[in-house]
């Protein structure tokens, strides 16, 4: 087969529920379009994915099946699609693509639980129906799945590549600092010039040097639980979080963004001073890219400001974190780290070389 140009779709989605997919979509697309070339489209992602939908049941019963349909050369999936409900979702879909003799590509792939039940279905299901190429977006995802497609490379989050795909519009405002909270709590905030007392950062969950001041973060106790219970309970324990939240910390402006703005409950993104929401990504990258630190429990958040040279700590436990340590940053849940620019472009390039090559390999060029 030769062709010089091929045809791809990049499954695109759900950016109102996470924003941060837009993330990862965004800079996703211009990696595909500089290494396999630019005609390249999106389409939408499997409809399993909504919000509070059992994924493990798979897509609805009376779902189009639009993603079988797609008449091009190759089909990209992005993000932490290798779970329990993998097969289940996209099972039909993978069969329908081979049999049209369509190459698949995860780009940017990693697991969301990293648990022996997650590793073992989705290799299984991986192994009935390879990939033709496989990047990861962390080292431990890369280690289980490097045998499974004929290409495979240790890659990095795509979502770190947003600011070769867009240039952000400049804020004329006070120095300000995003504090972006979604499933847990944000945390009260204890900042001073001076070392604070013992006392204070003992019984803080995190304490922390930043921006010239000392920090203590504590979350309220009542209503972490309500977070780490589950999904539709962080919703009720934003409910009962009656706190009036400062506009200010140490002469520092608070940006609150808000990932989830699908369904758009006002009294959630609008509850403290600060608040911004949008249903696009664009505002989000201006946003990271010009604070002076985010503090946030969305791992996308840091990974758009920490992409933008700027300081970001993550409050949360998730292992999808492990992106992170790809990047050398394994301290981001105990500080505010930054990222070496230098070392990302040339994990960036590393990263493009080989999807050129890739591409040569796939599409050779006549």
């Amino acid at each position: 087969m030769t062709q010089s140009n091929p045809r791809g779709a990049l499954v695109y989605g759900f950016w109102g529920q996470n924003i941060g997919n837009a993330f990862f979509n965004i800079g996703g697309k211009w990696i595909v379009e500089n290494t396999f070339g630019p005609n390249v489209s999106e389409i939408q992602d499997q409809p399993a994915y909504r919000t509070f939908h059992k994924k493990h049941s798979g897509n609805p019963k009376n779902d189009i099946k639009l993603l079988q349909y797609i008449d091009c050369d190759y089909v990209v999936l992005q993000g932490p699609m290798l779970t329990t409900s993998f097969r289940a979702i996209w099972e039909p879909t993978f069969k329908a693509l081979k049999a049209r003799g369509t190459k698949i590509i995860l780009l940017s792939a990693g697991f969301f639980r990293y648990t022996d039940e997650e590793f073992d279905a989705a290799i299984s299901f991986l192994k009935q129906y390879p990939p033709d190429m496989i990047s990861s977006r962390d080292a431990r995802t890369y280690e289980k799945i490097k045998d499974l497609a004929p290409l495979t490379y240790s890659g990095i989050d795509s979502a770190f590549f947003w600011p070769r795909a867009y240039t952000p519009v400049k804020l004329d405002m006070d120095p300000y600092i995003t504090v972006n909270f979604d499933q847990y709590p944000e945390p009260n905030m204890t900042v001073s010039n001076a070392p604070l007392p013992g006392s204070v950062t003992a019984n803080a969950d995190q304490s922390f040097e930043a921006l010239g001041r000392h920090w203590a973060l504590k979350q309220p106790s009542l209503l972490k639980k309500f977070s780490a219970a589950g999904q539709w309970q962080c919703y009720l324990g934003a409910r009962l979080d009656m706190r009036s939240l400062p506009e200010k910390i140490d002469g520092l402006t608070v940006m609150r963004p808000e990932h989830r703005v699908n369904p758009h409950i006002t009294w959630k993104v609008y509850s403290q001073p600060g608040a911004i929401g949008s249903d696009e990504p664009f505002t989000y990258f201006t946003i990271y890219s010009q604070t002076e630190l985010t503090l946030s429990d969305r791992v996308h958040a840091c990974v758009a400001t920490l992409a933008a040279g700027k300081p970001a700590m993550l409050c949360h436990p998730t292992p999808r974190a492990y992106l992170f340590e790809r990047l050398g940053l394994d301290e981001i849940r105990a500080k505010p780290v930054l990222l070496d620019l230098d070392m990302l472009h040339q994990e960036q390039e590393s990263e493009l070389a080989f999807l050129r090559d890739a591409a040569q390999q796939l599409f050779p060029k006549g």
